[in-house]
């Protein structure tokens, strides 16, 4: 970029730091009226235990409201250019599958990704290595355990040392509970990375905080770390993670279930997630609000991803084998009027329309929360001045074959981010978005 361009990008993205932090702040709040709703359902239930609790806008409205925006995106198969088959995607075993999909997706909460840097980074957020490989839903129960990926599709069925995860692992107690668990499978270790707990043993933790959901998950695997930690942290990087093997069948293929290690946000800390080796291969980094609650079906500013190319081997988005793609993809869900196509926030975007031909010939087989995949065009995106996207220059390529949701805007902004400059590692150990410069982002 030249420096004029550099001048406007600052300018234009220092207002989207600005319009982070309200956000933040939004979210923050809304964990705690929903962490006093929350109690104060616990409380009416135990003063009337004969009466059923009726939550007038409490922690399960909140999860309604979740799976209905998350309900909204359906996919379609990918037909390539112009010469989409919109009309295979009402088919009525298709849709049934993309609805039980969408189900289970919908329990895992929808990460945003890091396109500035909080203020309160190194008081109030913990640090995780994210291991590379797939996002999982992982559920014991029964006598068994059961992935899915990240939009709902199977994954495995395998036995586990979770509660009820397995035949041995069933006891009086215990039986017909479960566990739900979100976590990362890395293929090469056959590991289970668990990152965040929603359920176990049938006890919902969603409504609890971060800080505790990482310390029930510390004192509940099995086989719990062994190795010192820096500050004394039992759950930290200088230990070896708690784990569950699947060993009662000598023929079956073991699977292990392990806890991803996490610590307090620190320079220190920073540092040895993004450059220290450890036992997987990394994908970038998690950084998760202390006060942050597990808000299922829904985005929450709270939980941020980032990576660049040294802790990260994919930083910019790649085809099925791995080459960096020439332009941008982002995937988009048709609006209301049947030629929008919206962002997949909670709060939609508008970023452009269908290519009105396509939309005229289409007409009948448009509906609502149809994903489509484009490509971002020459001159990309348009950002308004208060920094969020008001636009892009969008090119119809097809529609996703596995998506049950659109992009989220900080997922489109966090690659454009990468193509064009972002927010560094240094920015990360500053503390702030420029070490020179506070609320700007290096372009």
């Amino acid at each position: 970029m030249d420096g004029r361009s550099r001048k406007e990008g600052r300018s234009t993205l220092k207002s989207l730091n600005a319009w982070q932090r309200k956000r933040r702040l939004k979210a923050l709040e809304g964990v705690r009226k929903r962490r006093n709703l929350a109690r104060e359902a616990e409380l009416s239930l135990r003063r009337k235990p004969t009466e059923p609790f009726q939550d007038a806008g409490g922690s399960e409205a909140v999860m309604e409201e979740g799976g209905s925006q998350q309900a909204t995106g359906s996919s379609g198969d990918n037909g390539g250019g112009l010469g989409i088959e919109v009309a295979r995607a009402d088919r009525p075993g298709f849709v049934r599958a993309k609805e039980s999909c969408k189900r289970h997706a919908s329990q895992l909460s929808v990460m945003e990704w890091l396109i500035d840097v909080p203020e309160d980074l190194h008081t109030h957020w913990f640090v995780m290595p994210r291991p590379e490989g797939p996002r999982c839903l992982v559920t014991s129960q029964g006598g068994s355990t059961i992935s899915r990926f990240k939009n709902g599709r199977f994954h495995r069925k395998f036995q586990s040392a979770l509660p009820n995860g397995s035949k041995a692992s069933m006891t009086g107690s215990s039986k017909g509970s479960k566990c739900v668990l979100d976590a990362v499978f890395h293929a090469p270790s056959r590991t289970f990375y668990v990152t965040d707990c929603m359920v176990w043993e049938d006890y919902s933790l969603v409504d609890c905080d971060f800080e505790f959901r990482r310390f029930w998950l510390s004192q509940r695997l099995p086989g719990g770390p062994a190795g010192p930690a820096i500050n004394g942290d039992c759950f930290g990087f200088g230990s070896s993670s708690g784990s569950c093997s699947s060993g009662d069948d000598a023929n079956a293929v073991a699977f292990h279930v392990a806890a991803t290690p996490v610590e307090k946000a620190t320079r220190e800390t920073l540092a040895r997630a993004y450059s220290d080796a450890f036992a997987y291969e990394k994908d970038g980094l998690i950084l998760i609000h202390k006060e942050a609650l597990y808000i299922q079906g829904q985005q929450t500013p709270l939980c941020l991803q980032w990576k660049d190319a040294h802790c990260s081997r994919y930083p910019i988005d790649t085809d099925a084998e791995g080459n960096v793609l020439e332009k941008q993809s982002v995937v988009l869900q048709l609006a209301a009027d049947g030629r929008s196509v919206c962002t997949g926030d909670d709060d939609p975007i508008a970023l452009g329309a269908l290519p009105l031909a396509f939309a005229q010939e289409n007409a009948g087989s448009l509906r609502p929360g149809m994903l489509f995949r484009f490509n971002l065009g020459e001159g990309g995106l348009v950002l308004a001045p208060d920094g969020k996207p008001a636009g892009a220059n969008l090119e119809l390529v097809g529609m996703p074959k596995k998506r049950v949701a659109g992009d989220v805007v900080s997922r489109i902004l966090f690659q454009y981010l990468t193509r064009t400059g972002q927010v560094t590692f240094q920015t990360l150990l500053a503390g702030f978005s420029s070490p020179s410069e506070p609320g700007d982002v290096d372009m």
